[in-house]
């Protein structure tokens, strides 16, 4: 997950790395042995190498990682070990934020993490929504749209802005043939009970694609189902895949509420087998449904063309 095309020795110092911030407060945790040992295969290394190799000083990984890219997602590696615990400690952040200042990174996800450590939560939420990609969405909307485009992505929110024509539009996907893209999207919506876009309630025409994500993929709307669509999302995300890997492990692992559409509580749903299949997936995909992608042409097509044509793999083609 996140590493990739790394060197055996690079992809072991990397391994290194996360060892050190998992073992940094109480020791190697099982979920946390669980991503080492995933992670290890996923870059071409024995399970042996994950587990007994030593701790890496931050000093020793610069020197042997040197790539700005690659030094940041070893941090953003890092970061996921340390909520693999299910909780976030001063002593990880700490170090953390060492190997973030001798690498040269900056990521405000380590800052986050330290607002998190030290219960400053309502700093912490407010500067996940300010990064987030719903605030990109907004200033989009905005520089796009104006007010009215803006209002358009709040509206639904709170019941408001509704858009009568597009969910017509989006109904009428029921009377397609059976099989088609657009009648799967038209069960999916109905069979959940959920608003179409334009109803009151319903995601903005802008979130049209995560729903259309979740029936391409085949993924649930339960919290096992929401991991694996946003780590597939973060698969084929081409800018700042982590910042859905950070949140959706944020709620659905330590139970925070952080999107409006979801609610909190749930605790212990980033496991780390299920999460690299579906990232996996995702970095098969040769489109990114969340960067303006026009959905329309598709839903008239047959399901498993759709697929095969923006790269959906079957599961069982992913060996872990």
């Amino acid at each position: 997950m996140l590493l990739h095309d790394l060197t055996p020795a690079q992809a072991l110092a990397a391994i290194r790395a996360m060892r050190a911030v998992a073992e940094a407060s109480t020791g190697l945790h099982p979920e946390e042995q669980k991503l080492l040992e995933v992670s290890a295969r996923a870059l071409g290394l024995s399970t042996d190498d994950a587990l007994k190799a030593p701790v890496i000083s931050a000093v020793d990984l610069a020197e042997i990682i040197v790539d700005p890219k690659a030094r940041l997602r070893v941090i953003q590696c890092m970061l996921l070990m340390s909520l693999m615990d299910g909780s976030a400690d001063r002593e990880e952040a700490k170090i953390i934020e060492q190997f973030a200042s001798v690498l040269g990174v900056h990521d405000s996800r380590v800052e986050s993490l330290r607002q998190l450590a030290e219960g400053k939560m309502t700093r912490l939420w407010l500067g996940l929504a300010w990064r987030s990609y719903g605030h990109a969405e907004f200033v989009k909307a905005l520089r796009d749209e104006g007010p009215r485009g803006v209002w358009r992505m709040v509206g639904p929110m709170v019941g408001g802005a509704t858009d009568y024509a597009l969910a017509r539009r989006l109904i009428a996907t029921g009377e397609l043939a059976e099989g088609t893209l657009g009648r799967a999207y038209f069960d999916f919506i109905r069979g959940h009970g959920f608003p179409f876009p334009g109803e009151p309630g319903g995601v903005p025409e802008r979130g049209v694609w995560h729903d259309l994500t979740h029936v391409l993929a085949g993924y649930n709307t339960d919290p096992q189902g929401e991991v694996q669509n946003v780590c597939f999302i973060a698969g084929y995300r081409r800018e700042d895949p982590f910042f859905w890997l950070f949140t959706i492990a944020l709620q659905f692992h330590l139970g925070m509420r952080v999107s409006p559409y979801s609610p909190g509580g749930h605790k212990g749903f980033f496991e780390p087998q299920v999460v690299e299949r579906a990232w996996q997936r995702g970095q098969r995909m040769r489109v990114d449904l969340s960067d303006q992608w026009d959905y329309s042409p598709f839903l008239s097509q047959p399901l498993d063309e759709v697929r095969a044509l923006l790269g959906v793999v079957p599961e069982d083609e992913i060996t872990l």
